[in-house]
Parts: C-alpha cells; sequence; structure tokens
C-alpha cells in the first residue's frame, strides 16, 4: 500500500512539475505585445483603480491618452482600444475585461459603424490574427474567452490559436532575446500611457475636409447591433456609457456612421460626442499621422476635449493628490521624463516638434527659420508650428521669405518675422536678445553674454531650422536641421 501511494504521489509531483515547466514554457515564448500593452490594466483593476474604460480601434489608441487625462482631470481610465477592432472586438473586449473591475463609465467609438462583416477570420475583415492578439492574448482562458472567441471567429483551427496560444507561439524559442524573459523576470517594460500608442509622425498630404449631405446609414449592420449589445450591456450593469466619435478624414461613410451614432445613442438615451463636427478642434494638415489616425499634436488636443465633456456630464473622481494612487502619479511623471530625455536625440524635426507639443508646460525653447529657407514651402512644418502657437508672424515671414524668430516659454509664445531691430525679452530661462540683420545673419544673445552669437557660425550659417534650449541663460543644447527638398539633414552642439 505505502508502495502505490509512493508511486502515486511521484506521479503527481511530477505532473506538477510537468505542467508548471509547460506554463512557464508558454510565457516564455508567447509574444509579448498583448502583455506589454494590458498588464498595467490588470495591476490597477486589482487595486480599484480605473474608473473609465475606453474601447475602439486605432482611432482610440492613437486619440486618447489616460496618463494625460490624469494629468489634467484626475480621471483613473484604461485604453483597451485594440489595431483593427470593430464593434464586434469592442463589445467582447468589455466583456473580458469587466470580471476584474467594474468601471463607472464606458466610453465607445462609433468608429466603421458601416462594418457589416460578421467575423473577424472572413478575408474581407481585413483585421490580421497579431492585431488581434494583442487586444486579447493577456486574458486568461475562460468562459468569457471562449465565448469572445467562438463568436468573432468562424474556422475552429484559427480559434484554437487565440484559446491555447502556444499552438502558435511554441516555436518562438528560435528569437528569444532577452525582453522576452522579463515576463518572468518581472522586469519586462510595460505601456505606461495605459493602453494608449501615440504616434510622432505627420503626413506628407494636403488633405481637404469634405462635408458631405447629412445621411445616416441605409440598414442596421453587425457593428450597429454590436453598440446596441454594449451599451444594453453596460446598462444592464448600472454602468454608465458614452459613445464618441474620435477625430479622422471622414468620407461619406465614415460621416453617415458617425449620424447613425447619434440616432442609437438617442433611443437609449445616452450621451453621444461626434468630434468630426467641432470646428477648430484639429488641423486635418497638422494633427493626423495619415487620413485615419490622429498622431501625438491631435491626441493631446482631442484628450482635453474629451477630458472637459466627460467631466462636464459625468460626475467622475479626481484622484491627483491621493497617494493610494501612486502608480498614476508615477506614469504621469515618466511620460514627461521620457518624452524630455528624448529631446535632445530627435533628428526628425517633426517628431522634435511633436514632441515639444506634449511638453510645451515645462521645456522652454527657441526656434529660428533664416530667410529665404526652402522650409517655408514645408506645409507640414508649418502647420506643425501653428499647432505649437505660432502666429500670424510665421504666415508673414513665409510669405516674404524672412528671418523667422519663436520663443515658446512654458507654453507662452512671441514671435517675430523679418528686421523688427533688436528686441529683449526677459524669458523663465534668462535675458534674450534678437536682432535679425540678413536672411542669413541674425544675432541672439543670452543673458548679459553679448559675445557669442548663437545664431551663427560659418558650419552652420545656412541651417534652415535652428532650435535652442535655453536654461539660466545658456544654449544647454543646439540643433540644426538643413532642408533638402522637405527632407532635413541634422547636426548638434552641446
Amino acid at each position: 500500500m505505502k508502495k502505490i501511494m509512493l508511486k502515486t504521489g511521484k506521479a503527481v509531483l511530477f505532473l506538477i512539475l510537468a505542467l508548471a515547466c509547460l506554463y512557464l514554457v508558454g510565457l516564455l515564448v508567447e509574444r509579448k505585445t498583448s502583455y506589454i500593452k494590458n498588464e498595467m490594466f490588470f495591476r490597477e483593476a486589482a487595486r480599484d483603480h480605473i474608473d473609465v474604460f475606453f474601447l475602439g480601434s486605432s482611432h482610440v489608441i492613437n486619440g486618447i491618452n489616460p496618463v494625460q487625462l490624469y494629468e489634467e482631470q484626475g480621471v483613473a481610465s484604461y485604453n483597451l482600444g485594440g489595431y483593427g477592432s470593430v464593434l464586434l472586438s469592442s463589445y467582447w473586449q468589455f466583456r473580458l475585461a469587466l470580471p476584474y473591475t467594474k468601471p463607472d463609465l464606458v466610453v465607445v467609438d462609433a468608429y466603421m459603424l458601416e462594418n457589416d462583416i460578421r467575423t473577424i477570420d472572413d478575408p474581407a475583415s481585413n483585421v490580421s490574427s497579431d492585431e488581434l492578439h494583442l487586444n486579447i492574448d493577456r486574458f486568461p482562458l475562460s468562459r468569457t474567452k471562449i465565448a469572445a472567441v467562438t463568436d468573432m471567429i468562424a474556422d475552429r483551427g484559427i480559434q484554437l490559436q487565440y484559446l491555447v496560444d502556444y499552438s502558435i507561439y511554441h516555436d518562438r524559442w528560435k528569437e528569444l532575446n532577452a525582453e522576452d524573459f522579463g515576463r518572468i523576470t518581472g522586469s519586462a517594460g510595460l505601456n505606461r500611457l495605459m493602453g494608449a500608442e501615440l504616434m510622432y509622425e505627420i503626413h506628407s498630404a494636403e488633405f481637404a475636409w469634405q462635408e458631405f449631405p447629412y445621411g445616416t446609414l441605409e440598414q442596421e449592420t453587425v457593428s450597429t447591433a454590436y453598440l446596441r449589445r454594449l451599451i444594453e450591456e453596460c446598462l444592464s450593469r448600472g454602468i454608465r456609457v458614452a459613445v464618441v466619435t474620435v477625430p479622422y478624414l471622414a468620407m461619406q461613410d465614415g460621416q453617415d456612421a458617425a449620424h447613425t451614432a447619434a440616432v442609437i445613442c438617442a433611443e437609449y438615451g445616452v450621451p453621444y460626442l461626434n468630434m468630426l463636427e467641432i470646428p477648430g478642434l484639429i488641423d486635418i494638415n497638422a494633427d493626423l499621422f495619415d487620413s485615419g489616425h490622429l498622431n501625438a499634436s491631435g491626441a493631446r488636443k482631442v484628450t482635453t476635449y474629451l477630458g472637459d465633456w466627460l467631466t462636464g456630464n459625468f460626475d467622475l473622481p479626481d484622484h491627483r493628490g491621493d497617494e493610494t494612487y501612486g502608480e498614476w502619479n508615477r506614469a504621469t511623471k515618466e511620460y514627461q521624463e521620457e518624452l524630455l530625455s528624448t529631446v535632445s536625440e530627435n533628428r526628425d524635426i517633426y517628431k522634435q516638434l511633436l514632441t515639444l507639443g506634449q511638453l510645451s508646460d515645462i521645456c522652454p525653447w527657441i526656434l529660428s527659420i533664416r530667410g529665404q529657407s526652402i522650409s517655408y514651402h514645408d506645409t507640414s512644418l508649418l502647420k506643425l508650428l501653428e499647432s505649437l502657437g505660432a502666429g500670424p508672424a510665421l504666415r508673414e515671414a513665409a510669405d516674404g521669405g524672412l528671418p523667422y524668430l519663436m520663443i515658446s516659454d512654458h507654453g507662452q509664445v512671441t514671435d517675430y518675422a523679418g528686421y523688427p531691430g533688436r528686441v529683449d525679452l526677459d524669458t523663465s530661462g534668462g535675458a534674450v536678445s534678437y536682432e535679425p540683420v540678413s536672411d542669413i545673419y541674425r544675432v541672439l544673445y543670452l543673458g548679459e553674454d553679448e559675445e557669442n552669437n548663437h545664431l551663427y557660425t560659418d558650419e552652420q550659417a545656412y541651417a534652415d531650422i535652428q532650435l535652442l534650449f535655453v536654461e539660466d541663460g545658456e544654449c544647454i543644447f543646439h540643433q540644426y536641421y538643413t532642408s533638402t527638398h522637405f527632407t532635413y539633414d541634422y547636426s548638434e552642439t552641446s
């Protein structure tokens, strides 16, 4: 009897060890994108520190920044948006997240409401498997996950890939690197923007907004059905819900879908915000990185506007100053510190200006454009500068090919075109004296030092754009961008 018990014990122990090894191997070879994006959700949900869910497609991931929302309004939210997500997958993303915390409010984007494709594995859905894996891999196997996968995917073989992802990741051992061990060791780099991913790019096209005749979708679609289902699910659980349309370059179908969302919301008596129709909210030639997605500049504007709208329409708690929300306070600080750390490294002028737009309140800088610069024909550059606060002086300089100077002092912008004579200013970074003498030769003195002209060296005389960072009357970093048909060569001094 003892021998039987001993053998049984050994068999059970072996089985436990084998399963533990299999589990660890599964964690090791699994693609980490979903873990990186969603792990902070699980940690903050366990603390009951998430008041708002944001649901939707890449429009939401790229367009709404929960860390900025917390910094400005004190609202604790999580961006559960997924690349390629239609209302079908947004509904199930909500259901997957709900067991871990019950939010006060769910905000869902109505993009692609016209989509009438029933399953995501339909080739016509235009959703890649990687996009859906990003959404749901981090969520453990459960009845809800089984229901989600079987509802979203028709092919049983493909269903298995999402329910037991080891079946497709098992051969990743060939490409493992140090980052793959981070989940096991606890050192993995996580998404500290609470699910958001900002894009520091700008498109090079010249977009024009077209207002189509008012219309709505002619019939119910799979997406309208799942929007209704999501609204009803929230209301039945006592969860408040709002629907929005995040700005993009919408054509007729997109505008009709936005109007249809308004009709559906009216039926249920839930608030709706159509940001396509808010004049001046974004500049489509400065705040998009392509026709469908906001860049970091657009995301900042939309997050601020949406935050004001949400707190004006819903009684949401302000957690700023609450010591128990330390993770949110750290995330805010880390976000700023990470951006500041990249300022001295950004060799791309567009990325640099988009970064400075996120730091306008804390990072003073000076920008100069030489007279007759080809940069004045760069529409994207001019739009970016205007989004950072440049005034009519910029267009005056561009129209006349004149020297231009812009000083951004914690978001307060002063700029000059042409030849205003000597200008003396007091800034938070110290005294600044500026005098343009010619298109090329401009004088910039800092503090009481009038021996070092910071806008002219023989080596950089023909740099189109100069960007200086000033602190305590000294230039701590100086960047030069020289344009060759809107591709900028870069150099620096510090």
